[in-house]
């Protein structure tokens, strides 16, 4: 961690998903482990407001990726050299990397000492490169390959230190088998590999040290889990677990920003009239300036109001303020404007909304290696119950105990937002009944057959219903729009409980890169237009090119979680899906080939 050289570049983005803290990132040169928040500077990171997801992850702030604005090129986030050990190429020695030579760059390289290439020539060495093997258990633990437990069966080595690993790849089937690690001490005794993958794995690599070498070199505690042998680019090595919000009236007026900056003497106060009399005269000087103690204590009062933990629910309160128009604000990065109702669908379609600006904190809460979560989407969307045993269950730590941030990246972006009819949504709920019914006793099934305990909660046919329409409809507006489709994301409101009556979606763009809010989104919200792309989402919906094989596709069946809807139809790109594709039937929506009675528009078409 003393090294400041750099060795690579990642975006602000990549951090808060695919390779955030415990993540294995891989270079040209060398493999690294992105290293815990305990190693980062927080001098370097930017607070990003946002009251509502830190109430509900039960932290004080949200963090950006640290970034030197004075200079952009110089290396600000840390990492650890992982997997520690190195494979030869040519003299196929197998060892840590300080037992190898680095030139000036941190390039290593092996000379070959006790082979017979040995060589002192820097031009005869050969560049070693990281082992492509590694453990990993399911509570988020990670280590190197027990190599050397692994080729002597946990005996001691009889030559010592002085013992050589050699890892070698005979045969030419490209099994497992064919890669055989041998020592020294006895090469003619020599492992196969696939001994650590075989149904025998368990007994063969033991029980899991339970390193955690992201928070530190040293950082371990007591696992009673059993590693699998895993390939250091497996998918199965982290799921980022995050969690986004938008953000919404009231907070997203300018008070909120600064409310972090004047804490301790606003938690000091027990009144408006205390904190006025006595602590104003110690706040920030800037925000004197900027604002009033009446605007500051109202915003105070405001953030406390909000419930910590899971019962901060974050989707109603988005579905209300969506509903709230005309509402417009310059200084808030909030913007939505009614539009009528097409005709073809009134009855059917009860609001049509124009979000012309948005803004999104997305925050990255954890993640899990070699099994997802039991509903990893359920986490991401808000669903109270899967949350939290799946937290407690799974969660791995991105930073020792004590720390209360998180990283997170803000985005701003446009979409359009409609809501369907809540009377027609409720006369369909039970014309379904015995759809919805078995594809619930299909997830049933398919958590059983995962051991997946306890059940998350099927979502209902409302939300497949609306699921399968948003898909449809970003199909289609991605031919529209300008937007390529995987820039288009969904969220999804539905909810059915006598306190609350969700059902609308809003599909939207908000990424961190050149395609944020070009305007060509939300245009298609015009009434005109957007009744276009609505009835063409629907006609195409109603034919697949695998029909009818696809509209045939039944959830209790085939153990799967969709009816009719696959990679030719209503399947997205992973970045536009808030369920990983699951919980899809387009024939909820319009008339298919062999269910032409489930459609909710079946009387448009």
């Amino acid at each position: 961690m003393d090294d400041r050289r750099k060795v690579g570049e990642m975006r602000p983005s990549q951090l808060i998903t695919t390779f955030g803290p415990g993540a294995i990132v891989d270079l040209p040169d060398l493999s690294v482990l992105v290293a815990g928040l305990n190693h980062w500077d927080e001098d370097l990171c930017q607070p990003i407001p946002e009251s509502r997801l830190t109430a509900r992850l039960m932290i004080d702030r949200v963090l950006a990726p640290p970034m030197n604005p004075r200079n952009p090129k110089e290396p600000n986030l840390p990492v650890f050299r992982f997997p520690t050990f190195m494979v030869c190429p040519d003299c196929r020695t197998l060892a840590r990397y300080d037992r190898f030579v680095a030139d000036r760059n941190g390039v290593l390289y092996c000379y070959h000492k006790g082979t017979e290439k040995e060589t002192d020539k820097v031009s005869e060495a050969s560049r070693v490169f990281p082992v492509r093997f590694m453990i990993a258990c399911p509570s988020g633990h990670l280590s190197d390959f027990p190599w050397h437990a692994f080729v002597h069966r946990d005996k001691p080595c009889p030559l010592g230190d002085k013992g050589r690993l050699t890892l070698d790849e005979s045969g030419t089937s490209g099994s497992i088998r064919d890669v055989v690690v041998r020592c020294s001490c006895r090469p003619e005794k020599g492992r196969s590999l696939g001994d650590a993958f075989g149904k025998d794995a368990g007994k063969v690599l033991g029980r899991c040290p339970g390193r955690r070498p992201w928070l530190g070199r040293d950082a371990t505690e007591l696992c009673d889990e059993t590693p699998r042998a895993l390939l250091r680019g497996a998918s199965n090595a982290y799921f980022p677990i995050v969690e986004s919000a938008l953000a919404i009236p009231p907070y997203t007026r300018p008070e909120f920003d600064y409310l972090d900056k004047v804490r301790d003497q606003l938690e000091e106060a027990s009144s408006f009239e205390e904190f006025r009399d006595q602590a104003w005269r110690w706040v920030n000087r800037e925000v004197r300036e900027l604002f009033t103690p009446e605007q500051i204590w109202t915003a105070w009062e405001e953030r406390r109001k909000l419930r910590r933990g899971p019962d901060q629910d974050l989707l109603f309160p988005e579905y209300r303020a969506l509903l709230s128009t005309p509402y417009s604000d310059p200084e808030q990065d909030f913007e939505v404007e009614d539009q009528p109702v097409p005709p073809l669908f009134e009855g059917l379609i009860d609001r049509l909304v124009q979000v012309r600006r948005l803004r999104e904190v997305r925050v990255l809460a954890g993640f899990t290696r070699i099994d997802p979560p039991s509903d990893i989407t359920a986490i991401v969307t808000g669903d109270e119950e899967t949350r939290s045993t799946a937290r407690r269950a799974f969660l791995g730590p991105l930073q020792p105990e004590g720390k209360r941030w998180l990283p997170g990246i803000m985005v701003r972006g446009e979409g359009i937002f409609f809501t369907l009819n809540l009377d027609a949504v409720r006369a369909w709920e039970e014309r379904v009944k015995d759809a919805a019914d078995a594809m619930a006793q299909a997830h049933k099934k398919y958590c059983t057959d995962r051991n997946i305990y306890p059940h998350p909660p099927f979502p209902g046919a409302r939300y497949v219903l609306l699921h399968s329409l948003a898909h449809a409809l970003i199909r289609q507006l991605g031919i529209r729009s300008g937007y390529s489709t995987t820039a288009l994301r969904e969220r999804i409101y539905a909810r059915n409980t006598p306190d609350e009556q969700m059902a609308g979606v809003l599909i939207y763009t908000a990424t961190p890169d050149s395609e944020g809010s070009l305007g060509g989104l939300v245009e298609q919200g015009q009434t005109d237009r957007f009744g276009e792309a609505l009835w063409h989402a629907l006609q195409e919906a109603s034919y697949c090119s695998s029909d009818p094989l696809c509209a045939e596709h039944e959830p209790e069946a085939h153990g799967d979680l969709n009816g009719a809807a696959c990679h030719a139809c209503q399947l997205l790109a992973e970045t536009c899906c808030e369920r990983s594709n699951r919980f899809l039937d387009r024939s909820f929506l319009v008339p298919t080939v062999s269910n032409p009675h489930l459609a909710f528009f079946g009387g448009v078409l």
